[in-house]
């Protein structure tokens, strides 16, 4: 019967078929030159260097992997499970070091400050619809721009005080953006770059935030 795995358990001590698992995650993408990278001698020094790391590349002509043959050697140092997790954790490789301690992983892993999380959501991509445009407000855009009149009639739903999205006529659309100004931003246009679903014009609003608008080739 296997002994329970902890923190102070040998790397060498670990059984083949583990080692191969955690190769699974670290292998691709050549995953082991950061882990390598990471291991260092008791005196401060890169363990492997450039010779060492050609090494175990050429492994993967003959079929081995080289996650494999780096924690075997590295496990002659008699090094830990914890010192093993903790490189893990410090290259972000999350599930291999959740094989071996999950209870090392960190509370909140991948989690962003909710300040950020706005932000992100805030810059996402428009989505079109027939006739209308949907955009998300991106703040802290350019302030200087020239905004419709905000008595007028067509102009009344311009206002944007959230980030949801919001839809606008063409007519709106074109007033935002100076009629569409093609100039790039840096020359006074609108024009901020083309993609795969058009051309993305910067619009200026009432309440001084910029929103994005693409439109379409189609």
């Amino acid at each position: 019967m296997n002994k329970p795995i902890s923190p102070s358990t040998y790397v060498r001590c670990l059984n083949v078929g583990l080692i191969r698992k955690l190769s699974d995650f670290i292998d691709p993408q050549e995953g082991w030159k950061k882990l390598a990278a990471a291991i260092k001698k008791p005196s401060g020094d890169d363990r492997y260097n450039q010779l060492h790391i050609r090494r175990f590349e050429a492994l993967l002509q003959t079929g081995k992997s080289p996650t494999c043959e780096l924690l075997f050697d590295w496990g002659t140092t008699n090094c830990t499970v914890g010192d093993l997790v903790d490189l893990l954790i410090q290259n972000e490789f999350f599930a291999p070091a959740s094989l071996l301690l999950p209870d090392a992983l960190p509370k909140t892993v991948n989690t962003l400050p909710a300040k950020e999380a706005i932000t992100a959501q805030q810059k996402l991509i428009p989505f079109h619809d027939k006739g209308k445009t949907s955009v998300i407000p991106v703040q802290n855009l350019e302030k200087n721009c020239v905004l419709p009149d905000s008595s007028s009639p067509e102009n009344k739903s311009l206002g944007v005080s959230d980030t949801r999205f919001h839809s606008f006529s063409f007519y709106e659309l074109r007033s935002i953006t100076n009629d569409f100004d093609e100039r790039p931003i840096a020359r006074g246009g609108n024009k901020m770059g083309e993609g795969g679903f058009g051309v993305v014009y910067k619009g200026c609003l009432r309440n001084s935030r910029g929103s994005e608008e693409a439109r379409s080739n189609g």
